[in-house]
């Protein structure tokens, strides 16, 4: 039996003595834009097309820009506008670039904020309605000398919880202000995020639409080449290892961001190991460390009434031969668990805006079926990932671990 001191030893000397693999780990990680964008040349070339009409000072469509995660789509929006901006410099040709991540903004008033933050105007971090702040927000566009570029990333999480009308507001800028000159970029996850919008806010973002594809497994070997070169010393990654972690990701909706995390955190893996070279045992340990740890953190740091929505979603599937469960039945489960605790159920309205959320971040799979014009339509939902792992990072809530034993 080792001690905490023998294991701290060993780890301290694995660092002190043991082989060095990474030469620049940080080229690994999503935040990264790298010098190329590999197998994106055609969006690259319709998005820059697009901003060129910006920066000649004409009114240009809005633009949506969607894909599953992990396909590029943040990266080649920054690369463009970044090279852009770079080349712009001491010309007439400059605009102002504004970018939220609406998911990490987290509400309504802190997406404004940020904007506003951006053109240097002060708003206070609480004691606006959103709807005074967004006004003092619009008088500032309209003093702006260069035009506008708004992108509002992962904007399906603002429309979820708030709603689209400042998403409305923000696409009609060139239309309600002759001295505005605005361009907003949509960027979504979310491949059905669409059918939350009204029908206005619909023509206005979807204007025009950049679709990114999945990565292959050729591509994203390629791409995890591409950063191995900058990430790790020469020849300390088994090419046997890259082939694997572009083939999971592959077979897992095609995300770069995956591959990366697996070839980075096997890199840790072999390194904490003393091992002198990354290999594909190193990979399948990597892939069971990140998933286990990605679904407990993200389940875990959920609100209680997203936790209570799985829970209730988990004791109808648990044992049921049945894979899918459709939506009423899921919120009147939901109810019959809320009311248990004491507490009241949140609406339908914003039920469905929890469930839209979990299915984003992956807990879900939500399907909408269309059965004519008599059937109506419905939509269904299933676990998007196993029913173990689920009730593995439930059993860390206290008061869902409770509940948990009376349904088991």
């Amino acid at each position: 039996m080792f001690s905490s001191d023998d294991i701290i030893d060993k780890i301290f000397e694995n660092v002190v003595k043991g082989p060095k693999l990474f030469k620049d780990k940080s080229v690994l990680f999503h935040d990264y834009i790298p010098p190329r964008l590999l197998f994106r040349e055609e969006q690259i070339s319709k998005l820059a097309h697009h901003l060129s009409s910006l920066m000649r000072r004409q009114r240009t469509s809005n633009l949506f820009i969607y894909g599953k995660p992990g396909t590029g789509k943040t990266a080649v929006t920054k690369y463009v506008i970044s090279r852009l901006l770079d080349r712009a410099k001491g010309t007439n040709y400059i605009f102002n670039a504004i970018y939220v991540n609406c998911r990490l903004a987290g509400t309504e008033y802190r997406v404004i904020k940020l904007m506003a933050d951006t053109i240097g105007l002060d708003l206070p971090f609480t004691g606006l309605s959103s709807e005074e702040a967004l006004h003092r927000l619009i008088d500032k566009f309209r003093q702006q000398v260069n035009p506008i570029l708004i992108v509002l990333d992962e904007v399906d999480a603002l429309v979820a919880r708030y709603g689209d009308n400042l998403l409305y507001a923000l696409t009609r800028l060139n239309y309600d202000y002759h001295e505005i000159i605005s361009m907003i970029i949509g960027i979504s996850n979310d491949l059905r995020f669409k059918e939350l919008l009204d029908p206005r806010v619909l023509s206005s973002l979807s204007e025009e639409e950049i679709v990114f594809k999945p990565y292959t497994a050729m591509e994203l070997e390629q791409i995890l080449w591409d950063r191995i070169e900058l990430a790790f010393y020469p020849n300390v990654v088994e090419p046997a290892a890259v082939k694997l972690a572009a083939g999971i990701s592959a077979a897992e909706n095609g995300d770069a961001r995956k591959a990366l995390d697996l070839i980075r955190v096997a890199g840790e893996i072999a390194e904490m190991e003393g091992a002198g070279v990354v290999t594909v045992d190193h990979v399948r340990k990597a892939r069971e460390s990140i998933d286990r740890e990605r679904v407990v953190e993200v389940i875990r740091t959920l609100p209680l009434h997203s936790k209570l929505i799985i829970l209730s979603l988990y004791s109808i599937l648990v044992n049921s031969p049945e894979s899918r469960v459709r939506s009423s039945s899921l919120y009147n489960k939901y109810s019959t668990i809320v009311r248990h605790l004491g507490e009241s159920p949140l609406s339908m309205r914003r039920f469905h805006g929890l469930v839209t959320e979990l299915s984003m971040l992956g807990i879900f799979d939500r399907h909408i079926s269309n059965l004519g014009r008599r059937g109506g339509r419905f939509s269904s939902i299933k676990f998007g990932l196993p029913i173990s792992m689920v009730k593995k990072a439930l059993e860390e809530d206290p008061i869902i671990s409770d509940l948990l034993i009376q349904i088991d």
